[in-house]
């Protein structure tokens, strides 16, 4: 009877785990969304830069960011290794197409003011993000 019991008590602390490490994920994204918002409004607003150049520019910034806190504390790794930060640009350009897209749409097409459309479109590529980020950037070593 223990040894069903065992599997069970696996699967919810693996669970425990990954919601955790989501939370995390968010928290970190929460922060980069911050970063982004904050340089997109400074080149475009006030520094007139083209709005999908001041998004790409502004999202890029985000993506250091984003990589360095979820390096050393969402998948808790104490090394910095370019070719992981490769991964997670290669994911986060992912990530920063949908966003700019949704961007786009929204502010030409929908009449969306600038910033509610990044927001919208960072919430849309934080699904992306994060499992493409779990199961290729910082994968379990084997």
């Amino acid at each position: 009877m223990l040894e069903s019991v065992s599997p069970w008590r696996n699967r919810i602390r693996h669970m425990t785990a990954s919601l955790a490490r989501l939370g995390k994920f968010m928290l970190v994204g929460g922060v980069g969304t911050l970063v982004n918002t904050g340089v997109l409004v400074v080149l475009y607003q006030h520094l007139h830069v083209a709005l999908v150049a001041a998004s790409a520019i502004a999202t890029e910034l985000a993506i250091a960011n984003n990589f360095l806190w979820n390096n050393y504390w969402t998948f808790s790794r104490r090394t910095l290794s370019l070719h992981r930060f490769a991964r997670f640009n290669m994911v986060s350009l992912g990530g920063q197409c949908i966003t700019i897209v949704t961007l786009w749409v929204l502010v030409h097409h929908v009449g969306t003011y600038y910033v509610v459309a990044n927001i919208t479109g960072i919430g849309l590529a934080l699904t992306w993000n994060f499992v493409a980020n779990v199961s290729w950037t910082w994968r379990p070593e084997r």
